[in-house]
């Protein structure tokens, strides 16, 4: 590409044609090659009345929007069962009550556990964060701290926020609080 380029410029294309012989057109001028860029927005024709770009037809059958109604985005997420059984995807619902322990981790949006690992300095350093956490922060820390000191056999570098209402553990144990939060039922 970066030798046609080069051909397509027409000062520089007159040098290397006028060494070519058999390139000279009939009646002896050099061809002059330009350059043509691609357009723009700014270039291109104003848009007009839609009908001259597209065919459709406005339907009012709800049969027919039926069909269209399964494309569309839910404005909802639906609510789960949330019966404490096992499902094939291995996920659990919250089953503990907010009033159970003197603290409580919310579930996001979608029902998902809100423990998150965030690996920073080119793969080096790695951080487990449990956030959406009300009530008892240093209760819920004291906890976890004993359960991963248990599992990891090894001191566990822990920083509490209580504005935010977020733990965050030095290293991956985003597996191992994850199986602590099923056991308690978060």
């Amino acid at each position: 590409m970066a030798a046609l380029r080069l051909f397509t410029r027409s000062k520089l294309s007159t040098i290397i044609l006028s060494y070519s012989n058999e390139l000279y057109s009939s009646n002896g001028v050099l061809p002059v090659i330009t350059q043509k860029r691609w357009s723009s927005y700014n270039s291109s024709p104003k848009y007009t009345d839609p009908s001259n770009y597209t065919d459709y037809e406005v339907s009012k059958d709800p049969k027919e929007w039926e069909y269209v109604e399964r494309l569309l985005k839910p404005k909802v997420i639906p609510t789960p069962h949330l019966e404490k059984k096992e499902y094939p995807s291995g996920w659990k619902p919250p089953v503990a009550k907010p009033h159970e322990y003197p603290y409580y981790i919310q579930r996001t949006k979608n029902y998902m556990q809100p423990v998150y690992l965030e690996i920073s300095q080119r793969g080096l350093r790695r951080l487990t964060l449990v956030r959406k956490i009300h009530g008892d922060i240093w209760a819920l820390e004291s906890e976890l701290k004993e359960y991963l000191q248990k599992k990891a056999c090894r001191p566990i570098g822990i920083r509490t926020n209580e504005l935010l209402g977020q733990i965050v553990f030095r290293g991956d144990y985003v597996d191992i609080v994850k199986e602590w939060m099923d056991e308690k039922g978060f």
